[in-house]
């Protein structure tokens, strides 16, 4: 087994969104010429992302589609310009918020490595992952970002972040939240950017996780503002009660210095401003288990998840094998489309 089946076999690990560390020197810097995903190979040192993020096994898939090997390295994604420019790192990765905002540390390797390079997708490797039902492959526009030599538009592994629940989640609870967050969606932007989206009606609904049914009140909010699909499903097992003025709805996403959680944040403040029926507290927390372990100890009402862990619920894979509750969808909250960053002056 290689170095790199190994990690990629390791599991389901939380972190924190600045995990991972810089190793020693690689065999990196040997003067490859990486245009394509498919010039890597067993030498090209490659951070899909740090080891033990929630990302990492979904952009691992990818590449295996993409490339017959490749030594797998570990750069927080702060790190990732430094560790280019010192030949410890060939290829890192990239990610644009809602297809949209650059965030900035992307920015900041932008302006740390001269001649950054958005590195191509073959139409094989496209089609591959198009023919992979755990990936999800949406176009990204990587033309807009600055100071990176970049093809107008790549095909990227995407994670959809959506809010869910438990089924039983009380259903006045589940209603009054969306319905107060949709009479604030115009002014979602002013609390944070990020929230902009919010605007669109068919965002709330973009993107949802096959085989997870809708929150019953969630099915019902949709139904009513014209935009619930015929193929979506409904939960049900929630009874009415819950929102008397009294009700806290604990939302966790992640660490505190996350775009996350700073957004989730501002959904907070736009709801409590919008009803004295609930009073929404935006929570950090330390990864995917950590959110469905609270939501299976009833330790917060609504979590956060990507669409690779909603599938590994589904699936009862590792840890989650053992959750002892229906989950439920609530909300979308934001896509990330990745794709993957090199030197192009090798």
């Amino acid at each position: 087994m290689t170095r790199r089946s190994v990690l990629a076999a390791t599991g389901v690990g939380a972190t924190t969104a600045l995990a991972g560390c810089i190793g020693g020197e690689t065999n990196s810097g040997s003067g490859q010429n990486l245009e394509t995903l498919s010039d890597i190979g067993e030498n090209t040192a490659v951070s899909p992302t740090p080891t033990g993020s929630g990302t990492a096994p979904a952009l691992e898939r990818a590449l295996e589609h993409a490339t017959d090997g490749y030594d797998r390295a570990s750069t927080s994604y702060g790190e990732q310009g430094n560790a280019i420019n010192e030949n410890q790192l060939d290829v890192g990765v990239g990610t644009l918020m809602n297809f949209s905002i650059v965030p900035s540390w992307l920015q900041q390797t932008a302006s740390t490595v001269d001649d950054l390079r958005v590195l191509d997708v073959t139409d094989e490797t496209e089609q591959a992952w198009n023919d992979d039902d755990r990936l999800l492959i949406q176009p990204a526009e990587t033309g807009q970002i600055d100071n990176v030599d970049a093809p107008d538009e790549v095909p990227a592994p995407t994670f959809a972040y959506n809010f869910v629940s438990r089924a039983d989640l009380e259903y006045d609870t589940v209603y009054t939240f969306l319905e107060t967050l949709y009479e604030q969606k115009q002014e979602l932007a002013e609390y944070n950017g990020v929230l902009a989206t919010y605007e669109d009606e068919e965002f709330w609904i973009e993107n949802m996780y096959d085989g997870v049914p809708f929150h019953d009140a969630a099915a019902d909010f949709y139904e009513e503002i014209g935009i619930w699909g015929d193929e979506f499903e409904r939960a049900g097992g929630s009874a009415s009660g819950g929102a008397t003025g009294d009700t806290n709805v604990r939302m966790r996403t992640s660490t505190s210095t996350t775009t996350a959680y700073t957004a989730n944040q501002g959904m907070a403040s736009a709801v409590n401003d919008g009803t004295d029926d609930l009073f929404v507290e935006a929570q950090t927390s330390q990864g995917t288990e950590a959110n469905l372990g609270a939501l299976d100890q009833e330790d917060a009402e609504m979590v956060y998840i990507q669409n690779w862990s909603a599938q590994e619920v589904q699936d009862g894979a590792g840890n989650y094998s053992a959750l002892d509750f229906e989950m439920a969808q609530i909300v979308h909250f934001y896509d990330l489309p990745w794709f993957f960053i090199a030197d192009g002056g090798n």
